[in-house]
């Protein structure tokens, strides 16, 4: 499938925006955006409307990356990047007539099932936002996290049923910032995170699939992890309406 003529992805300095951008480049023409400088990167504080709303201008599909990725910060800390610069990046695509959206929510919008019956998870459950896990030696909770990506959700089938864009929300699982190997992963967040892990290979393929695929609705929801040996991460729907093939499993690294 051919790629959109030009795709603007925020959040475009962080971890999985720079990846994005370092593959995509050459294949389309982008527009970068991020809050910290960088090299071919727009600086700008998508949480406050402004002029940097022009850069959508001429821009076909949208990948939306840009937010604070730690999941046990507070409102606080997310209200400004994870709720308002959503809110805008959504209306800045609908106003320049953007023709897909590709929304970066988060595995964490499902943690609540980490507890339960170990039966798939499915995008069609009820959300069960948050769960408790330990990073860097402390007890962490997700709440807040999981409940702003879940919100963006439903911001994007709104603006698929009202404004016409076509949404695309991916729960993304987990990409290892820099060397991202299994090999890699912080041995505190135990099996239910290695579960989730999500290669750069099978990421940018996933960006891929969301970017060309024809959609059977204006909205979609699909999980994002490699095929990881026993997870209970269903890839029904992103095999299946998206063309997804991912090719690594965290337990048989290449």
């Amino acid at each position: 499938m051919t790629l959109p003529a030009v795709v603007l992805i925020t959040g475009a300095s962080g971890n999985l925006g720079a990846k994005l951008a370092a593959h995509l480049a050459g294949q389309t023409r982008l527009v970068l955006i991020d809050r910290q400088p960088r090299d071919g990167v727009h600086t700008a504080d998508l949480s406050r409307w402004g002029d940097w709303i022009k850069h959508f201008q001429g821009v076909e599909a949208v990948v939306h990356l840009a937010g604070d990725p730690v999941a046990y910060h507070d409102w606080p800390d997310l209200l400004g990047p994870n709720v308002d610069a959503m809110l805008n990046v959504y209306e800045a695509a609908a106003l320049h007539g953007v023709r897909r959206f590709v929304f970066a929510s988060s595995n964490h919008v499902m943690g609540g099932y980490q507890d339960g019956p170990p039966l798939p998870i499915t995008e069609d459950l009820p959300p069960k936002p948050g769960l408790r896990y330990t990073a860097d030696g402390a007890e962490r909770f997700s709440g807040p996290y999981a409940a702003a990506k879940l919100f963006g959700e439903r911001v994007g089938q709104h603006y698929a049923a009202v404004r016409g864009l076509e949404v695309i929300a991916v729960r993304l699982g987990w990409v290892w910032r820099g060397i991202n190997r299994p090999d890699q992963l912080p041995a505190d967040r135990g099996e239910w995170f290695r579960q989730l892990w999500l290669s750069d290979r099978d990421f940018l393929h996933l960006m891929e699939c969301c970017l060309t695929a024809p959609l059977p609705e204006r909205f979609l929801i699909v999980n994002g992890m490699s095929a990881n040996s026993g997870m209970r991460w269903d890839l029904t729907v992103a095999r299946t309406q998206l063309g997804y093939r991912p090719q690594d499993d965290v337990h048989r690294p290449a």
